[in-house]
């Protein structure tokens, strides 16, 4: 068996861009390629020396973006092997994931939000959405099922049902990069509170290809009811994430 250790990856040096700090650039470097597997979860990173010569970056600005990272929940520390990536590589909080949404949360963390929509259409709500949706039996609802991407990776796919009510020209938002809840706040019906739930489950037979996995590895199920700031219901979401490549993380008390 070849022992050689495997040579430490290489990066491109950042460039300042005018509308970022460098240590920012620096994190969005490091995470998009934890993202991309360059850094494999579980994964020790390269030593601090390496990244800064290969970045083109100070000591300081190169342990600020490590810092960020580790707030992220992106890596950790451990006393033997420095940093090292997380088994998760997408990470956030309960909080911001029901009220912020996908788009806006994953943008403000420097990751690219792509999605390929799978279906968009107008129907009537079942007896059973319209229960879920709060509003008459037979009620126009939006339907909306994505497979979305971060950093190009297959993350989650989601199903979301909105009230027609609420939703004035969603029909003509392109949802491969548009954000639904910025289209609810730009109606006036922005999320201002959630029930939201999460749960374990294996891959089913529709989810696992799309997500590139196996039939009954494990992913996680949310189930998100999100309500405007006069009690509405404005969306009813139903997501399957990949288990590797989320995290959520509560704040209790």
């Amino acid at each position: 068996m070849d022992s050689t250790p495997m040579p430490d990856p290489a990066f491109a040096p950042v460039e300042a861009d005018g509308a970022h700090p460098p240590y920012v650039l620096v994190r969005d470097a490091l995470a998009h390629a934890i993202a991309a597997g360059t850094l494999p979860g579980g994964s020790r990173l390269p030593s601090e020396r390496h990244l800064c010569t290969q970045l083109a970056v100070s000591r300081g600005t190169l342990r600020r973006a490590l810092g960020a990272l580790r707030e992220l929940g992106v890596i950790e520390a451990s006393e033997r092997r420095g940093w090292q990536v997380r088994t998760a590589a997408f990470s956030h909080a309960a909080g911001g994931a029901a009220l912020e949404g996908f788009t806006a949360l994953n943008h403000d963390l420097g990751r690219a939000v792509t999605a390929k929509v799978l279906q968009s259409r107008t129907r009537r709500a079942s007896s059973a959405e319209s229960d879920l949706l709060d509003v008459e039996s037979g009620a126009t609802v939006f339907e909306l099922r994505r497979l979305r991407f971060l950093d190009g990776l297959p993350v989650c796919l989601t199903h979301d049902l909105v009230p027609r009510a609420v939703a004035a020209g969603i029909g003509a938002v392109d949802f491969t990069t548009g954000s639904l809840f910025a289209h609810l706040a730009s109606t006036g019906h922005a999320p201002a509170t959630a029930r939201f739930s999460v749960r374990a489950a294996p891959a089913t037979a529709d989810q696992a290809p799309a997500l590139d996995l196996a039939v009954r590895e494990p992913v996680l199920l949310t189930v998100r009811t999100s309500l405007d700031a006069a009690g509405a219901v404005v969306a009813h979401t139903r997501e399957a994430y990949r288990a590797d490549r989320y995290e959520l993380r509560l704040t209790l008390g």
